[in-house]
Protein backbone atom coordinates (compact mmCIF):
# COMPACT_ATOMS: atom_id res chain seq x y z
CA UNK A 1 0.00 0.00 0.00
CA UNK A 2 2.46 2.53 0.67
CA UNK A 3 4.39 1.54 -3.11
CA UNK A 4 1.12 2.36 -4.38
CA UNK A 5 0.69 5.87 -2.47
CA UNK A 6 4.63 6.63 -3.35
CA UNK A 7 3.99 6.09 -6.74
CA UNK A 8 0.72 8.12 -6.92
CA UNK A 9 2.63 11.20 -5.06
CA UNK A 10 5.60 10.63 -7.69
CA UNK A 11 3.06 10.97 -10.55
CA UNK A 12 1.02 13.84 -9.17
CA UNK A 13 4.48 15.86 -8.62
CA UNK A 14 5.34 15.05 -12.28
CA UNK A 15 1.81 16.06 -13.57
CA UNK A 16 2.74 19.67 -11.85
CA UNK A 17 6.16 19.53 -13.31
CA UNK A 18 5.71 20.70 -16.81
CA UNK A 19 2.95 22.97 -16.95
CA UNK A 20 0.82 24.22 -20.16
CA UNK A 21 3.50 26.74 -21.13
CA UNK A 22 5.52 24.00 -23.10
CA UNK A 23 2.66 22.81 -25.14
CA UNK A 24 1.19 27.01 -25.88
CA UNK A 25 5.14 27.27 -27.04
CA UNK A 26 5.03 24.17 -29.20
CA UNK A 27 1.12 24.83 -30.21
CA UNK A 28 2.88 28.50 -31.91
CA UNK A 29 5.91 26.97 -33.28
CA UNK A 30 3.13 24.21 -35.12
CA UNK A 31 1.21 27.64 -36.41
CA UNK A 32 4.26 29.40 -37.54
CA UNK A 33 5.52 26.07 -39.38
CA UNK A 34 2.01 25.53 -40.97
CA UNK A 35 2.26 28.98 -41.92
CA UNK A 36 5.55 28.21 -43.59
CA UNK A 37 4.15 25.27 -45.43
CA UNK A 38 1.56 27.65 -46.86
CA UNK A 39 4.12 29.67 -48.07
CA UNK A 40 6.29 27.64 -49.85
CA UNK A 41 3.04 25.75 -51.14
CA UNK A 42 1.90 29.41 -53.27
CA UNK A 43 5.71 30.11 -54.17
CA UNK A 44 8.42 28.38 -56.63
CA UNK A 45 11.47 27.86 -55.02
CA UNK A 46 12.97 26.08 -57.68
CA UNK A 47 15.41 28.98 -58.00
CA UNK A 48 17.07 27.70 -55.12
CA UNK A 49 17.38 24.11 -56.17
CA UNK A 50 15.45 21.96 -58.51
CA UNK A 51 13.45 20.26 -55.88
CA UNK A 52 12.86 23.18 -53.07
CA UNK A 53 9.45 23.08 -52.63
CA UNK A 54 9.12 19.17 -51.92
CA UNK A 55 12.32 19.05 -49.66
CA UNK A 56 11.07 21.94 -47.59
CA UNK A 57 7.82 20.70 -46.87
CA UNK A 58 9.24 17.56 -45.75
CA UNK A 59 11.80 19.06 -43.39
CA UNK A 60 8.60 20.72 -41.95
CA UNK A 61 6.41 18.05 -41.56
CA UNK A 62 9.16 15.89 -39.68
CA UNK A 63 9.67 18.79 -37.49
CA UNK A 64 6.06 18.78 -36.90
CA UNK A 65 5.24 15.84 -36.83
CA UNK A 66 8.09 15.58 -34.17
CA UNK A 67 6.84 18.48 -32.29
CA UNK A 68 3.26 16.06 -31.87
CA UNK A 69 4.77 13.09 -30.78
CA UNK A 70 7.20 14.20 -28.81
CA UNK A 71 5.43 16.49 -26.79
CA UNK A 72 1.63 15.62 -27.17
CA UNK A 73 2.02 12.60 -27.48
CA UNK A 74 3.87 12.90 -24.29
CA UNK A 75 6.63 10.69 -25.60
CA UNK A 76 9.26 12.41 -23.92
CA UNK A 77 7.89 10.91 -20.75
CA UNK A 78 7.09 7.36 -22.04
CA UNK A 79 8.59 4.42 -20.82
CA UNK A 80 11.53 2.56 -22.31
CA UNK A 81 9.31 -0.03 -24.32
CA UNK A 82 7.16 2.96 -25.81
CA UNK A 83 9.91 4.09 -26.61
CA UNK A 84 11.20 1.04 -28.60
CA UNK A 85 8.28 0.46 -30.02
CA UNK A 86 7.96 3.75 -31.39
CA UNK A 87 11.65 4.16 -32.76
CA UNK A 88 11.23 0.30 -34.21
CA UNK A 89 7.90 1.65 -36.18
CA UNK A 90 9.65 4.58 -37.12
CA UNK A 91 12.78 2.60 -39.21
CA UNK A 92 10.57 0.26 -40.51
CA UNK A 93 8.99 2.96 -42.36
CA UNK A 94 12.36 4.23 -43.95
CA UNK A 95 13.20 0.55 -44.87
CA UNK A 96 9.49 0.50 -46.90
CA UNK A 97 9.99 4.27 -48.53
CA UNK A 98 13.66 3.30 -49.53
CA UNK A 99 12.53 0.14 -50.72
CA UNK A 100 10.22 1.74 -52.94
CA UNK A 101 12.39 4.32 -53.97
CA UNK A 102 15.68 1.77 -54.46
CA UNK A 103 13.01 -0.26 -57.12
CA UNK A 104 12.63 3.20 -58.48
CA UNK A 105 15.92 4.34 -58.87
CA UNK A 106 17.10 0.64 -60.08
CA UNK A 107 14.42 0.58 -63.00
CA UNK A 108 15.14 1.84 -66.63
CA UNK A 109 13.54 4.75 -67.69
CA UNK A 110 11.33 3.39 -70.19
CA UNK A 111 9.29 1.43 -67.37
CA UNK A 112 8.67 4.17 -64.95
CA UNK A 113 4.83 5.36 -65.11
CA UNK A 114 5.30 8.72 -65.81
CA UNK A 115 7.39 8.13 -68.96
CA UNK A 116 6.06 8.54 -72.22
CA UNK A 117 7.37 6.85 -75.39
CA UNK A 118 8.87 9.68 -77.54
CA UNK A 119 7.23 10.43 -80.91
CA UNK A 120 10.58 11.51 -82.65
CA UNK A 121 12.47 8.88 -84.72
CA UNK A 122 12.48 7.03 -88.22
CA UNK A 123 9.30 7.74 -90.12
CA UNK A 124 7.34 4.73 -91.66
CA UNK A 125 8.17 4.04 -94.96
CA UNK A 126 5.33 3.87 -97.37
CA UNK A 127 6.25 1.29 -100.40
CA UNK A 128 6.13 3.17 -103.96
CA UNK A 129 2.48 2.37 -105.48
CA UNK A 130 0.57 3.27 -102.35
CA UNK A 131 -0.40 0.29 -100.45
CA UNK A 132 -4.09 -1.20 -100.95
CA UNK A 133 -5.92 -3.15 -98.30
CA UNK A 134 -9.16 -3.71 -97.46
CA UNK A 135 -10.96 -1.97 -94.63
CA UNK A 136 -11.04 -3.71 -91.11
CA UNK A 137 -14.73 -3.31 -90.21
CA UNK A 138 -17.58 -3.53 -92.54
CA UNK A 139 -20.40 -1.56 -91.53
CA UNK A 140 -23.73 -2.22 -92.47
CA UNK A 141 -26.12 0.27 -94.32
CA UNK A 142 -28.60 1.47 -91.85
CA UNK A 143 -31.51 0.03 -94.25
CA UNK A 144 -30.33 -3.16 -93.02
CA UNK A 145 -31.32 -3.09 -89.74
CA UNK A 146 -35.05 -3.37 -90.37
Amino acid sequence: MAQATTTESAHAKDAHHHGTKSYWVVWVILLACTGLTVFTGQHDLSHVFPSANITIALIIATIKASLVVWYFMHMREAAGTNRIVFVTSFVFLLVMIFGVFGDLWTRSPMTLPYHTPTTEGPEIEVPEGGAHHAPAHHSPSPEHHE
